[in-house]
């Protein structure tokens, strides 16, 4: 096969090989958009939460849904609808199904110096969230005259009243004895908060926030087979789904390794390279009999046109024992190539039945 003909079968190999990876590697659109995102504080989102405006709703469990803040330091922002309010989300822990949330009145603020926003009761439905055991409750006063509170009861100051100055808000625990004369002296009122720990005080603990769990469908089978959790909001449907490489399932990944590969994926994998080899071996073989017809045709014909270049021809009509004939006596022994003399092809061209005039 000559240089140009390989050359011409260059582009098809080429697209085969281009081919090779979309029809085996093709992913399931669902799987490729729940990929985990963030909202810039390098904390991943991911099933039963989904980011709106960035992730698809089926990526999460319907209420579950997060939002970015940029104002908010890059931390994502859940909404308590019960509430009306909202929470920073200062870090999930998967494992375990909880999240630690704050309220930006007190998280965001420097120092006890700054005034702070009237904020509403902690209230959550057990039917998402609840809050977990051995987590002390604060009650916030507002409007506080602090010259009235004893020196014990100052200590939780945590900043002016936004809605009056010159007044203070008081953070005390639950068990404080000082509670019944700060309802008397904070005219303002109260509203109850819930804190992880009371380490650094008052103001310290507000910022960190509380824990909260959640009830949402387990997604470790599921991760555990290759796959990413979602949600199949279909009225007819409405249940969890296992968003797989190749499609969605209902619990996992069916027959996939970690690798994320299921079982017609792999199939195609090596059906795809057994083609591909099947075409090599084929252009190969197909390079080398052409190759080989050519050498041995240019060789015959180098021999017919220059006897004088085979030593071993004994005369002009003898070659390895073989009898030769010219054209003329060829073409009188098949009366001119009659058709009718025609009995075949042959690997060097037409086959004609004739007698030499000698015979």
């Amino acid at each position: 096969m000559n240089p140009k003909s390989l050359t011409d079968l260059l582009p098809l190999l080429l697209l085969l090989l281009s081919l090779l990876p979309t029809i085996t590697f093709s992913l399931d659109p669902k799987f490729e958009a729940c990929e985990p995102k963030t909202c810039g504080n390098s904390q991943n989102i991911s099933y039963p939460f989904y980011i709106q405006g960035t992730q698809q709703p089926f990526c999460g469990q319907p209420g579950f849904e997060l939002r970015c803040d940029n104002s908010n330091i890059g931390f994502p922002i859940l909404s308590l609808y019960l509430i009306n309010t909202q929470y920073t989300v200062q870090k999930i822990f998967y494992n375990n199904h909880t999240l630690r949330l704050s309220n930006p009145a007190f998280s965001l603020r420097n120092n006890s110096s700054s005034c702070i926003a009237p904020v509403q009761n902690l209230v959550v439905s057990r039917y998402r969230y609840r809050l977990p055991p051995n987590q002390r409750h604060v009650f916030v006063f507002y409007g506080c005259d602090l010259a009235a509170l004893p020196e014990e009861a100052r200590v939780g100051r945590v900043g002016c009243d936004e809605e009056n100055e010159t007044a203070s808000v008081v953070g005390l625990y639950r068990e404080d004895r000082n509670l019944r004369l700060a309802w008397e002296k904070c005219k303002d009122g109260a509203v109850n908060a819930t804190v992880e720990d009371a380490n650094g005080g008052v103001l310290e603990a507000l910022r960190r926030g509380f824990l909260l769990t959640w009830s949402a469908t387990n997604c470790t089978e599921c991760e555990d087979s290759g796959g990413r959790c979602g949600f199949d909001t279909d009225p007819s449907t409405y249940a969890f789904r296992c968003l797989c490489p190749d499609r969605p399932h209902v619990v996992k990944c069916s027959d996939t390794g970690a690798n994320g590969l299921s079982k017609p994926g792999k199939i195609g994998v090596g059906l795809s390279a057994g083609l591909l080899c099947i075409f090599m071996i084929g252009l190969l073989l197909y390079c080398k009999r052409k190759h080989s017809s050519s050498s041995g045709l240019l060789q015959t014909r180098s021999t017919y046109s220059s006897p004088s270049l085979n030593p071993d021809v004994i005369n002009s009509s003898v070659y390895y024992g073989v009898l030769l004939f010219s054209y003329k006596e060829l073409e009188e022994a098949t009366n001119r190539f009659d058709l009718n003399k025609q009995i075949g092809d042959g690997g060097f061209g037409t086959v004609y039945y004739g007698k030499h005039s000698s015979s």
